[in-house]
Formats: structure tokens, C-alpha cells, sequence
């Protein structure tokens, strides 16, 4: 069953013998490979990599890549006791801030660790085991439990401004302010929120749909528009906004849709290009954190290019 795991669970694991060998004991739950063969290609791959041992991160973050697991938060300021993780496979990364750093297995909200006192530790990075390829997309409509996994992917306050201009001002952002501003904007039916998930039921994208002016049914604006960081740069971004390209021209009846993006969002510009969005203007905002040049990009439904 999909959702937020409020608190993480702690249960023993140590495949082998060895004390000092988080690195391995965590490669191997997360690889289902067995524990000498994952030491033996963590010890080649430092060698590749001309590290003297596999515990470095550059090391680590390679093997994982190799597997599929890429990184999904960096430096959260949290502690690992703090954590909400959406239920699935992830590697968090911690430390004490005192010289001592360590590696754990988090499945389904369960640590698996030999140390029972890992949770007080704080989060340094945190990785995601990515869906396979062939992953099917589905929009559903947005729900409540989604808010506190949307602000998991705001990694910074450039992020968090990238994604929602000036409407929160605030940084780390919480699901109860995402629900405070959603809240009185979806009883009038012209503010539509949607949530991307895969196959398996996993939430790994969000953006919302909504009317620019009152009077007028033709067009709306898509606005709010965020992946799962483990998701980006490979294609699932232009995948969701065609999802939500054909819910406006099934179910909204529209003939323009637009959206805007920051020009220090260059991923995020070529993800809408790529569903088709062309940029028709330029603009100045004055953001907090300084002032940002604006694109607006449109789509036509109605001419065949949608």
C-alpha cells in the first residue's frame, strides 16, 4: 500500500560478521546480491575509480547508480528519526557531525541496521531505488497524504521557489502549508490539483490546473509542477505534462494551455518543450531571493499540436 511512513521502524540485520562494514551490509540488502560478491565489486570499483576504499561517497553513489538508486534528498537538515519516506527502497546516508558517518537500508519504512541507535543520527543524502524501465504513468487526482511527499522533493529554497514562485515564501515547506493554500482554491472546481503515480502506486510526480480568469473556459495555466528528484532527466517530466495535456483537452474542453518557468530552470524548459510548450514572453520577477527572469510558454489544442 502506497503512502507516508510517519516513523521509521528499526529492525536487526547483519549478514555477516564484520562490524565496520555498513557500505557492504547496506549494498547487499539493497542489491539482493550476496555480501562477499557486493564487497568484491565495491573493492574493483574503488579501484576504477582510483580510491583507496569503497567507503568514500563518489564510490558508493557510482555502485548505486549502477543499480538503479539515484538520489532523491541532499543535506535535509533532518534527523534520520525525522525522516518521511514514501514506501519503497532508499539508502539513507547520515551523520553524527562529529567524524562519524554511516550507511543504512530503509525498506517500507524499516531500518535494517545492527545499530539500534541510528535514528538520532542527521541526514546527510538520502537514495531512491528507481522504477525499472517500461514504468507506466497514471494522473489521479490529488489527496492529502500527497503533501508531505511534494515537500520531500523541495530540496532547497531555490528549489522551492523554481517551483512555486513567491505563493510560500517559506522554507522547508510542510504538507499543512500545501494544504492551506490548495484548500479554499479547489471548492470552486477552477483550481484542479493531480498527482502523477506509477504502476505500482508510488506517488513520483504533482502539478495542479487551474483557470487564469473567471470569465473564460478556453484556456488554463498549469502551475506547480514538480517530479520526484529520482525521476528527473529521464523523460518521465515531458511524460507527465502530456498526461496532463490530454486531461485538458478530455475533460477540461480547452483550447490553450500555458505555464511559466524560471530561466535558471533549464530542465524544467527543455521538459515542456518537449511536450510541445512554446515560449510566447518574457518577464522580471522580483522573487525573494533576488530577481528571476520569467517564461511563459503556450500550447494549442485546437491546430493539432498537443
Amino acid at each position: 500500500m502506497n503512502g507516508v511512513c510517519e516513523m521509521l521502524r528499526f529492525l536487526y540485520y547483519n549478514p555477516s560478521g564484520e562490524s565496520r562494514s555498513c557500505v557492504v551490509r547496506t549494498m547487499t540488502r539493497l542489491t539482493g546480491k550476496p555480501y562477499e560478491t557486493v564487497k568484491a565489486e565495491l573493492t574493483a570499483l574503488a579501484a576504477e575509480l582510483e580510491y583507496p576504499e569503497y567507503n568514500e561517497p563518489d564510490v558508493f553513489e557510482a555502485y548505486m547508480a549502477q543499480h538503479g538508486i539515484a538520489k532523491c534528498i541532499d543535506d535535509c537538515g533532518l534527523r534520520v528519526k525525522e525522516l518521511k519516506l514514501e514506501r519503497g527502497t532508499y539508502c539513507v546516508f547520515c551523520t553524527n557531525h562529529e567524524g562519524f558517518f554511516h550507511l543504512m537500508p530503509v525498506q517500507d519504512g524499516v531500518i535494517y541496521d545492527r545499530r539500534d541507535d541510528c535514528q538520532e543520527l542527521f541526514v546527510l543524502a538520502v537514495y531512491r531505488q528507481m522504477k525499472k524501465d517500461g514504468m507506466t504513468m497514471i494522473l489521479r487526482a490529488y489527496q492529502k497524504a500527497d503533501a508531505d511527499i511534494i515537500c520531500t522533493w523541495l530540496r532547497s529554497e531555490k528549489e522551492l521557489y523554481q517551483w512555486s514562485a513567491d505563493r510560500f515564501c517559506k522554507f522547508p515547506l510542510t504538507g499543512a502549508d500545501i494544504e492551506e493554500n490548495y484548500a479554499p482554491q479547489t471548492a470552486g472546481g477552477r483550481f484542479i490539483p493531480l498527482t502523477a503515480i506509477d504502476d505500482e502506486n508510488h506517488v513520483i510526480g504533482h502539478f495542479i490546473i487551474r483557470y487564469p480568469k473567471e470569465d473564460d473556459d478556453t484556456s488554463v495555466r498549469f502551475g506547480f509542477v514538480v517530479l520526484d528528484p529520482a525521476y528527473r532527466g529521464k523523460g518521465c517530466g515531458s511524460q507527465m505534462m502530456r498526461l496532463g495535456i490530454a486531461y485538458a483537452k478530455e475533460n477540461l474542453h480547452v483550447q490553450r494551455i500555458d505555464l511559466g518557468v524560471f530561466a535558471n530552470n533549464e530542465g524544467a524548459q527543455h521538459c515542456y518543450e518537449a511536450a510541445g510548450f512554446r515560449a510566447y514572453s518574457r518577464r522580471q520577477c522580483e522573487m525573494p531571493i533576488g530577481t528571476w527572469e520569467c517564461i511563459d510558454m503556450e500550447l494549442f489544442t485546437e491546430d493539432g499540436k498537443a
